[in-house]
């Protein structure tokens, strides 16, 4: 059986995927490209770690008893790097759990100065879209999950993006970022702006934005962010975060190029 791994940087958490199989090159010789701007050898010493299991075999009873154990197989390998994805991510972010907010959002950074514009939204609902739209000459910091400090700092997560095979289908092609013209931020990430994603295929003319009251903001947010129960005093420190941006913005919208004035224009708290 045949057998490898290989690390990434997943939100300063260095995650491990292992890989046995008899079609476990068909993976490996895959992940160096998909996962080329979280390169594992840029973390600081002592980073959290976590490990991914995956099983990609040509014999089915193998694979069986791989999801029985809770490891990762799947007959394609295009399924197999989707999931594998997911559990990368989900292990990074079970690994902070209690030291930064994670949001479930977008965020894209300006080159020059790292200010970095974040954009809440639950699954399926346009971030990865937004991120191919307006991202290309931006520093991509992420599409799926926003790791802040209460002093602002982001640690980027330019992961590969999921995009749909078809409309409304669950199966996605993992891409590598840099196949979008996508590239990582360069040096640090500052947070300077939240909004909450609110796309309407019926919406008309150019996007439209509400300020959330505090209160409101602070019940908004805590349906988008991962294990906030873990953080100390979450709920206080969740509205200091936001109030420190300025406020949480709803931004009703139509088509990611109609948000691109965002980013141009920066927030006026």
């Amino acid at each position: 059986m045949r057998r490898g791994r290989y690390a990434v940087d997943a939100m300063g958490v260095r995650v491990v995927t292992e890989v046995t199989g008899d079609r476990a090159d068909e993976v490996l010789d895959r992940l160096p490209d998909l996962w080329d701007l979280c390169p594992a050898d840029a973390l600081p010493e002592d980073p959290p770690t976590a490990t991914v299991e995956v099983v990609h075999d040509t014999d089915e009873a193998t694979g069986r008893a791989a999801d029985a154990a809770g490891q990762v197989s799947r007959r394609h390998t295009d399924d197999l790097l989707q999931v594998l994805t997911q559990r990368i991510t989900v292990a990074a972010i079970d690994a902070l759990a209690g030291r930064l907010h994670l949001l479930h959002a977008a965020c894209l950074a300006d080159p020059a100065t790292g200010a970095a514009h974040a954009f809440v939204a639950p699954g399926g609902t346009g971030k990865t879209t937004l991120v191919r739209t307006l991202g290309p000459g931006l520093g991509y910091v992420t599409d799926e999950t926003v790791a802040v400090a209460d002093d602002l700092a982001i640690r980027p997560y330019p992961k590969p993006l999921s995009i749909r095979r078809a409309p409304g289908s669950l199966l996605k092609d993992e891409t590598p970022p840099r196949a979008l013209g996508l590239t990582a931020p360069t040096g640090p990430v500052t947070l300077r702006a939240l909004w909450l994603l609110d796309r309407r295929d019926d919406h008309e003319g150019p996007p439209t934005t509400e300020l959330f009251d505090p209160l409101g903001a602070v019940v908004a947010l805590t349906q988008q962010v991962s294990h906030l129960a873990a953080l100390d005093r979450p709920l206080r420190r969740l509205a200091a975060l936001v109030d420190a941006v300025g406020g949480l913005r709803r931004v009703t919208y139509r088509d990611a190029t109609d948000l691109r004035p965002l980013l141009d224009e920066g927030v006026t708290p």
